[in-house]
């Protein structure tokens, strides 16, 4: 039913390509999904430590899938192992927060570098999932600059300001919040 009404109001994507990005997404957030559904069983340490374990294996399916390094999965999975390490050995879940305004600070910097220099990142990652135009493209990463540079400043504020549950509040709306963003930002983006 959702895949119908998405190609209703996405007529250019295609049922195997929609398939894909679906499978996309759910190895993207899989690990994230699973952090927050170990924190409300366990703590935020067994939390952290399953977050490292998936972010890891999504990689390796991730890898499996393309037949390629999955760069991106690479650099998630890097963070989420220092930060996660961090936060399990000095046992403080500031470490963990604080990887998530590291990842979109970095993300919006290498995508404002790329733009810069006429090198669409996104393009690079993505154009074998979501084939557009190079226009389309750059649109694309100019909304993903300010989605990102707006998630940073806004985790931040929660991190310092809100206590941990609130924390894992605004995660758990930020995959909503990211996934609809991303489907949206296609719609008003893509171009063949």
């Amino acid at each position: 039913i959702v895949e119908k009404y998405i190609m209703s109001i996405l007529p250019h994507i295609t049922p195997a390509l929609f398939r894909k990005v679906v499978v996309t997404t759910i190895l993207e957030f899989g690990p994230l999904v699973l952090f927050l559904i170990a924190y409300d069983f366990f703590h935020i340490y067994k939390a952290t430590f399953i977050l490292m374990g998936a972010t890891i294996l999504s990689t390796v399916v991730m890898y499996h899938r393309e037949k390629r390094l999955p760069y991106a999965g690479l650099y998630v999975a890097f963070l989420t192992i220092c930060f996660g390490y961090l936060t399990l050995t000095h046992q403080n879940p500031g470490f963990i927060q604080l990887r998530d305004t590291v990842y979109d600070v970095i993300n919006a910097l290498v995508l404002l570098v790329g733009l810069l220099f006429n090198v669409l990142f996104l393009k690079i990652a993505f154009n074998n999932v979501i084939p557009m135009t190079t226009h389309s493209w750059r649109r694309l990463t100019y909304a993903w600059v300010l989605f990102f540079i707006l998630a940073a400043l806004v985790n931040e504020y929660i991190r310092q300001f809100q206590p941990f549950d609130i924390w894992i509040t605004y995660k758990t709306a930020m995959i909503f919040i990211t996934t609809i963003f991303g489907f949206g930002a296609l719609f008003l983006f893509y171009e063949k």
